[in-house]
């Protein structure tokens, strides 16, 4: 389609051509028609950032960790070599489940059941609302579409990774499942949580670890169980906003740096290899170490590895929704912590 064809073309309702003509399509009003041809043009939707709540009240990096923003790549927490910590020692040991009051944070709340986000909604005549909790699994199957299975590129991993696979994980190609709940003119967008049977240890623990890395050791210590009582409000969550079509999309905003060029940022606690292979049994694997830079196994570049398969297109997703610069990635093994690193969200743009 020549540029003035398609700029007279935008914002129009998709149409069935012959001849396998491309058209634009991002209005689905008419059922696909399998032996017709379509182009997806971005330049033909409308996807605004609306704004955020309460930016200088979203937490900053402690513990000397905001030096891992301007200075790529992994940063151990402490120097394998000599032992001298790069970070203050306090964040190596992880608190346990049992030991942290969870009531204290911030509950979650879907988005069906967030007052605020309907009632925007509703004042500018949008149908949808969602999260990025609720709509990255579904939007990865989009891109899945319209990328043709795109396989993700792997070619900056060392040789140790030559013959692993490259194309995204069986999790990630899973079907997704939402669950849309109508409210008084205005559908609620929420994940389908009918088959969990309960949160993993990685998904409670991603919890308190990103209070951990947004606090000082006298605040964390506030939340652990034997001193919880001394905590007496509970903060409001914050958020970032933007419009899409008859959508409006929340995200949370975990943490911030003024001196991003988008200023905040996506907190990811990574649980190892191990780990994530058996959740139910987390206790039994939490002698796999991560020790080195390079190497198939216990090693950094392992867990990024695993990242780019099954995470980086639901973080890229989210951080887009939420105007964020990228990823601040926390290695652990449930029991400790291993290292850090910044992820912007051009390095993932270029590896998907």
């Amino acid at each position: 389609v020549d540029e003035g064809a398609r700029k007279g073309r935008v914002g129009a309702r998709s149409e069935f051509v012959n001849e396998r003509e491309p058209v634009v399509v991002h209005d689905m009003t008419h059922p696909i028609q399998m032996s017709k041809w379509y182009r997806v043009i971005p330049e033909s939707v409308d996807f605004a950032q609306v704004g955020s709540s309460h930016i200088p009240r979203v937490p900053k990096l402690g513990h000397g960790l905001e030096r891992v923003l301007f200075s790529p790549g992994v940063h151990c927490l402490q120097d394998p070599h000599s032992g001298v910590y790069n970070f203050d020692p306090y964040i190596r040991n992880i608190t346990q489940p049992a030991d942290f009051d969870y009531d204290k944070l911030t509950p979650y709340i879907t988005s069906s059941k967030d007052n605020t986000l309907m009632g925007y909604a509703r004042r500018h005549k949008k149908k949808f609302v969602g999260s990025t909790s609720s709509m990255t699994h579904v939007l990865s199957h989009l891109y899945f579409v319209i990328s043709a299975g795109k396989n993700p590129d792997i070619s900056s991993m060392s040789m140790a990774f030559a013959d692993m696979p490259s194309r995204f994980t069986r999790g990630m190609r899973y079907p997704a499942s939402i669950a849309l709940r109508y409210h008084n003119g205005v559908y609620g967008i929420d994940a389908d949580k009918s088959f969990d049977v309960q949160d993993s240890i990685l998904s409670i623990l991603g919890k308190s670890l990103e209070k951990l890395l947004s606090s000082t050791p006298r605040e964390f210590d506030m939340y652990k169980k034997e001193n919880s009582w001394k905590v007496k409000d509970i903060p409001e969550e914050n958020y970032h906003y933007a419009e899409f079509d008859d959508f409006v999309l929340r995200s949370q905003l975990d943490c911030r740096d003024d001196r991003l060029p988008r200023k905040t940022f996506d907190l990811k606690t990574r649980g190892s290899l191990a780990i994530r292979m058996d959740l139910q049994n987390y206790e039994l694997s939490k002698g796999y170490q991560i020790v080195s830079m390079k190497g198939r196994l216990q090693s950094f570049e392992r867990e990024y590895y695993d990242m780019i398969r099954s995470a980086f297109l639901k973080y890229n997703f989210q951080t887009r929704i939420g105007n964020m610069d990228g990823i601040f990635v926390a290695y652990h093994n449930t029991a400790r912590m291993f290292g850090f690193q910044y992820i912007p969200r051009k390095e993932m743009d270029r590896v998907l």
